[in-house]
């Protein structure tokens, strides 16, 4: 039977999960930050006999700060001979460090005050480490063996960023979603992040349609539609819920997000106030966080569906 290791990798006052898949070729699943393979990753394996040079690949689900930016350090101290997969429209991320600047900028540096930019900037590039080359760049479909009987399949799930894919461990039916599912959004951020919603309730819809996993590992702690914050290993009928749940909330921030900005066609939304031009939705849906922080789920979420609706 496989072992998968949970492996907590907290940064400030976030958390993100990475997973050790006990293979004939042991895989991880996402490396936190730069600081996580020191600081959580090592700790955490050692503490069941798991030493990082055993380390044979390592599964980036996507290419985003909190699960690719610790993958330099990680590949490291594995002696360098970790094989490095990444969904291929999200390979640039790990290539290149100032892809992510490209990124931010187009997305929350819009709605943030530019004297903010430096300091995001900064933060995000602490986070990652040095720019490192991928060995296998996956698409929809690839299978990748790590060894004896034990392999998984890659499918594409899109929607949170544009490369997003969950690695499906073959017969077993255990999905690495990581947070191509946000249920209600995240402990903290109180809503889910979303850069592209047609994409992202497509892939959920196939998750739990068709994939139907016995197992979901997620990136993070998410808040169910009770308000509950969810620990990030689900089995049985808390899978499905899950799946359902995010729907359901993409559902209304979709509805809610149409309504308003419809509304306000024939004049200028107020872009004045702490949420833009989303202040009058954030008061519905009663968010009240700080979107000067980063990352941003309301101002990264808010920009996808008002590009949907163009």
């Amino acid at each position: 039977m496989v072992k998968v290791i949970p492996i907590e990798c907290k940064f400030g006052p976030i958390s993100a999960w990475a997973y050790y898949i006990d293979a004939p070729e042991p895989a991880l699943v996402d490396t936190g930050v730069a600081s996580s393979a020191i600081g959580a990753i090592e700790p955490t394996l050692a503490e069941h006999g798991v030493k990082m040079e055993d380390i044979r690949w390592i599964l980036l689900t996507h290419g985003h700060v909190d699960h690719l930016g610790g993958a330099r350090a990680v590949w490291e101290r594995t002696g360098q001979r970790a094989e490095i997969v990444i969904p291929k429209k999200d390979a640039d991320l790990l290539r290149n460090r100032n892809t992510h600047i490209t990124d931010y900028k187009q997305l929350q540096g819009k709605f943030v005050d530019p004297e903010l930019h430096e300091k995001h900037i900064s933060m995000m590039l602490n986070d990652i480490s040095e720019d490192l080359e991928p060995t296998l760049e996956v698409v929809d479909g690839d299978q990748i063996s790590l060894g004896g009987d034990v392999s998984i399949t890659v499918v594409e799930t899109p929607g949170h960023s544009i490369g997003s894919v969950t690695f499906v461990l073959d017969g077993l039916n255990w999905a690495f979603a990581a947070d191509a599912v946000q249920m209600y959004g995240g402990e903290r951020s109180g809503i889910p992040t979303i850069e592209y919603p047609t994409l992202y309730r497509k892939s959920v819809q196939h998750l739990l349609k068709v994939v139907r996993p016995k197992r979901l590992y997620l990136g993070h702690p998410f808040r169910n539609a009770r308000d509950e914050v969810v620990i990030p290993q689900l089995e049985g009928d808390a899978v499905s819920a899950a799946l359902q749940e995010s729907l359901d909330m993409d559902a209304r921030l979709a509805g809610i997000v149409k309504r308003h900005l419809s509304e306000n066609q024939e004049k200028p939304a107020n872009s004045d106030g702490l949420y833009g031009p989303f202040g009058s939705i954030a008061e519905e849906i009663g968010y009240t966080g700080d979107p000067r922080n980063l990352p941003c789920a309301f101002f990264v979420t808010m920009n996808g569906y008002q590009k949907e609706l163009k």
